[in-house]
């Protein structure tokens, strides 16, 4: 049996005030002609399948078309919610639903949601464990001794599975999974304080395959079997440097003696997004060039747009098996952070880079050396002999290190008439003194 693993869809989020929708779309349809070219019988989602617990009408719009052309493929769904979703309205139609062969699990009321699928070799069971705090656990064990300890929690809420050993077992999970008191690799904007909600992953030790959701990044966690898919797109910049993929696990035979996981064998297969996120280093000048060379490589019907990543050095994060699709991508138009390399701001700088690069979401400035290795100056000049113009450019020189140049001069300068202008008008637009 084949089986495609996948989490943290986090359908309807927006990046830096940008709706990911298309892209999740496109990836989505991505995702399902990979199940279609391998011969995919099961589809596993472990959690956060929307981004916010009460999804936009656009977001369950995206799924529910998802869902549909699945089936349509004849494949079987099984999903589970993870902390950012809401597990009842996961959880809404599952009977009508299951019967087209997507299985949503019911909110948690003491018992795992189970679903038996057979294959040549015979039975495999997959448990739908949603994300549970302690608190969704203690009144269903009132022997147990649970407290907030979550390994404690998910410990006992498995243990009262009926699991058959002799069967091949696969539980879909959501949640933090630490191996040795070590955290999986995380995004920045994944990391908390403390570690109170870490499960040990020797609560999983009776599974053959752990499918996880809640970390973006694909990786095992103690053992290969025991794997996060990872999101299927960037949805920080902290994840830039890393590639995406989905989790392709064959399920063979179990034979009696064999090991837990034995039976499995796993693929990553890489998946290339709509737009990369990506993060650019350079000065003005740089950047609005590389942009024009992006452009102009991709308009040329030799060169493809992961070329240009290439020669002008934009790439970041795995372009891993993206060959067939990289010549459609136009890498000018991926997300970027810029970070300027310029010794002073620039004037309209993301203005600028917009027309090159129209998807570039941040800019920032690393020019700290040259703040730091800046000459002191000081004003030697009497300030009351001073106009405006030679007073603002001696602030900037002290503050910046260098004076102005002819173009910031020019705008300054323009910039002070028209303020100057306006103070001598007054409030009502006239000229002072005017009646």
């Amino acid at each position: 049996m084949k089986v495609l693993h996948v989490s943290d869809l986090h359908i309807g989020k927006r990046v830096n005030g940008i709706s990911m929708l298309d892209d999740q779309h496109y990836i989505l349809r991505q995702i399902l002609d990979i199940a279609e070219k391998r011969q995919v019988s099961v589809l596993l989602i472990a959690g956060d399948v929307y981004d916010k617990a009460s999804p936009s009408a656009e977001a369950v719009t995206v799924f529910d078309a998802f869902l549909t052309d699945a089936v349509a493929a004849g494949l079987r769904v099984l999903a589970i919610p993870g902390n950012h979703d809401s597990a009842e309205r996961i959880a809404y139609a599952q009977g009508l639903l299951e019967k087209q062969g997507v299985c949503l699990p019911p909110v948690y009321a003491g018992e795992v949601e189970r679903v038996e699928l057979e294959d040549e070799h015979g039975p495999v069971e997959f448990w739908l464990l949603p994300f549970l705090k302690p608190g969704d656990v203690r009144r269903f064990f009132p022997d147990e001794e649970i407290g907030d300890d979550y390994s404690a929690a998910l410990r006992a809420v498995l243990g009262a599975c009926a699991i058959d050993q002799g069967k091949r077992n696969v539980v879909l999970s959501h949640q933090l999974v630490t191996a040795y008191g070590t955290a999986p690799d995380r995004a920045d904007d994944e990391i908390k304080l403390g570690g109170m909600d870490n499960v040990d992953v020797s609560v999983y030790d009776a599974f053959d395959y752990v499918a996880l959701g809640h970390v973006h990044r694909p990786q095992r966690v103690g053992r290969d079997t025991v794997r996060y898919s990872g999101s299927p797109l960037k949805y920080s910049f902290s994840e830039a440097r890393y590639g995406k993929s989905v989790a392709l696990v064959e399920l063979g035979e179990k034979k009696p003696g064999d090991d837990v996981g034995e039976c499995v064998s796993f693929e990553l297969i890489p998946l290339v997004p709509l737009h990369d996120v990506r993060e650019v280093r350079g000065t003005l000048a740089d950047v609005l060039a590389m942009g024009a060379a992006a452009s102009d490589s991709l308009a040329d019907a030799g060169a493809s747009a992961d070329g240009v990543c290439d020669k002008v050095a934009l790439g970041n994060g795995s372009r891993d098996g993206a060959a067939s699709v990289a010549a459609v991508r136009d890498a000018s138009q991926d997300y970027l952070h810029i970070t300027l390399s310029d010794e002073h701001p620039q004037l309209d700088a993301m203005a600028k880079i917009h027309e090159v690069f129209p998807n570039a979401m941040m800019l920032d400035y690393d020019n700290v050396t040259v703040l730091i290795d800046r000459p002191q100056t000081q004003l030697t000049a009497d300030p009351d002999s001073m106009d405006t113009l030679d007073l603002f450019s001696a602030f900037y020189e002290s503050q910046v290190g260098n004076p102005l140049d002819n173009e910031q001069r020019d705008f300054a300068r323009k910039l002070i008439a028209k303020v100057e202008d306006s103070v001598a008008k007054g409030p009502d637009g006239q000229e002072e003194g005017a009646q």
